[in-house]
């Protein structure tokens, strides 16, 4: 699958019109910015009383989310080149699954779920951030005028109507430290206050781009439009039980997001296993031995020089290990993926309706020490999913991340 780069410039008032995907019109348009849709309607089933809470988190959870925890392991823990190029970085990482039981055993279990909440909410917020800079780099739209408001008006945008809502919620406030309790309001405020200013600054400088006929950044345009309305709908919409609904109806478009540049990127791997080309699963070296266009040292070597060509090709897949065989067929990275989602899911989305059908899910004091431990432990995999993906997908400081997303 290649990038488009499609760009209509017209030498009039209107402007020039970037339209460069990260993928393709098609893919991006459903994948990166049509996904929102998922968001949508999972906020509409429940609403309406069509899709109970604890079904919809679950299945969310098992099949689409955790799954999308393994995209990254795909592509750290599994891949054996980065393993031996992140090796600190890795194995470091997995320190994150003792934190919170620390917390916990320290008395500290309301604050670490509390930082944990925060942390999920900015890693949503920090992968649209994340699409809209691979926008921005796919159509020049690197001034520095454009990436300071482009950046504020995000930062300002997406937080807004997350404050809001915990000052709204009365179980969401449950969850707050009680000596951040009085400013939960005034920082609504504040946020809303920066949200307009920036909103007005921000249009202006697109009329001002347009004027002056420079390149309007439409895909850019486009992902603000699906994600940052979708995240003020969600969190400023009544419904049950919202601090844990929300979790899955505003996350589920994340996911989507994610699995497709997750398999994008990961086509790297399948090069190696022949899925790339006649879909023999055979490297061009196999192939070509004692076939026409091979040279007579090769021919005359015969068995023997099958056997080096065999070795050859195993060595070219050395590199990556067991990321080739996870993205050789989608099949493989869906049934990896939901079968992680078991082990990781499974036991936090008990843990998590056992909390709510004896305390109503409203904080941390019914849960027993065990459950806290056992919660605070499994939030491990979610901290080092949002670590590392703070760190991977960094395309200036990584040639390789440039190289297979087609950035250049």
């Amino acid at each position: 699958m290649e990038t488009t780069a499609n760009i209509v410039a017209e030498p009039s008032l209107a402007g020039a019109i970037s339209l460069r995907w990260i993928i393709s019109a098609r893919d991006d348009l459903v994948w990166f910015i049509g996904s929102v849709l998922s968001s949508y309607a999972l906020l509409a089933l429940y609403v309406s009383g069509i899709l109970p809470l604890v079904p919809m988190v679950a299945a969310w959870a098992i099949l689409i989310d955790a799954p999308h925890v393994f995209g990254t392991f795909s592509r750290t823990y599994f891949d054996r080149t980065e393993r031996r190029n992140r090796a600190r970085l890795l194995w470091g990482s997995l320190f994150f699954f003792v934190v919170g039981p620390l917390m916990v055993l320290a008395h500290a279990g309301l604050v670490f779920f509390f930082i944990a909440a925060l942390w999920a909410y900015y890693h949503l917020v920090k992968q649209h951030y994340g699409f809209m800079v691979l926008y921005k780099k796919k159509n020049g739209d690197l001034a520095p005028l454009d990436n300071a408001l482009d950046r504020l008006l995000l930062l300002f945008a997406f937080n807004y109507p997350f404050v809001a809502f915990i000052a709204r919620d009365p179980e969401a406030m449950a969850r707050v430290p009680a000596v951040l309790h009085s400013s939960v309001s005034g920082l609504a405020l504040l946020l809303l206050a920066g949200t307009i200013i920036l909103g007005v600054a921000w249009l202006a400088r697109q009329f001002q781009r347009a004027i002056l006929g420079q390149a309007l950044d439409v895909p850019k345009y486009l992902l603000l439009a699906a994600a940052i309305p979708m995240h003020w709908i969600v969190l400023l919409t009544p419904m049950p039980h919202k601090p844990i609904a929300i979790v899955a109806i505003l996350t589920i478009y994340h996911n989507l997001q994610y699995h497709r540049l997750i398999w994008f990127h990961n086509k790297k791997y399948q090069s190696l296993s022949g899925t790339g080309g006649s879909g023999t699963g055979v490297s061009p070296v196999v192939r070509a031995v004692g076939g026409v266009g091979v040279s007579p040292m090769v021919r005359e070597g015969g068995l023997t020089s099958q056997h080096h060509a065999q070795d050859a090709h195993a060595t070219s897949r050395q590199p990556y290990g067991a990321a080739e065989l996870i993205s050789r067929r989608l099949l493989f990275y869906i049934a990896f993926g939901v079968l992680f989602g078991i082990i990781y899911q499974g036991p936090r989305q008990y843990l998590g309706y056992v909390s709510i059908t004896h305390g109503g899910g409203s904080g941390t004091s019914e849960q027993t020490l065990p459950m806290q431990l056992g919660i605070a432990f499994l939030w491990g995999y979610a901290f080092i999913h949002y670590y590392l993906d703070s760190k991977i997908w960094r395309v200036r400081r990584d040639p390789s991340v440039g190289k297979a997303l087609n950035m250049n």
